[in-house]
């Protein structure tokens, strides 16, 4: 039998990135809507890039309006890591699949629940039915407990 991670493997939506952009063409964007040559907007990018650096390193955290806030962390094993925590107006750039304007594979499948893809995994792969976890309730029945 088949598991349903399998089936979230095969049917989940994907979105289709795109190539990422590279210093030089983030300059060359960032320069176009502002007074800045692209030569100096990629060195402003990378002189941000290493200051953010140095102030994590000395203890600072770092706010970016509309990017967020960048901060050192501690583990109990003593490594240290850099985090960031988005600010709102940019996690929320990409939380509504309707107003995304790349590309997503799977889109049919936005909103299904276990039970809807057991159905589709059943019917394409009848020689191995999909089985679900033991106490997987659906949405539907969650709502209604």
């Amino acid at each position: 039998m088949a598991t349903w991670i399998e089936a979230i493997s095969a049917y989940r939506p994907r979105v289709s990135t795109l190539p990422t952009l590279d210093l030089d063409a983030l300059a060359e964007r960032l320069a176009s809507g502002t007074l800045l040559t692209p030569r100096v907007a990629r060195m402003v990018l990378e002189e941000l890039g290493h200051e953010i650096g140095q102030q994590l390193r000395t203890g600072h955290r770092v706010k970016l309006p509309g990017i967020g806030t960048f901060g050192p962390r501690i583990r109990l094993d003593g490594t240290m890591r850099a985090t960031l925590r988005l600010a709102p107006e940019l996690r929320d750039a990409v939380t509504d699949v309707g107003t995304f304007l790349g590309g997503i594979t799977g889109r049919e499948s936005v909103g299904l629940d276990l039970i809807a893809l057991k159905e589709r995994w059943d019917a394409e792969h009848p020689d191995d039915p999909l089985e679900l976890p033991p106490n997987y309730r659906s949405r539907a029945k969650r709502t209604a407990a």
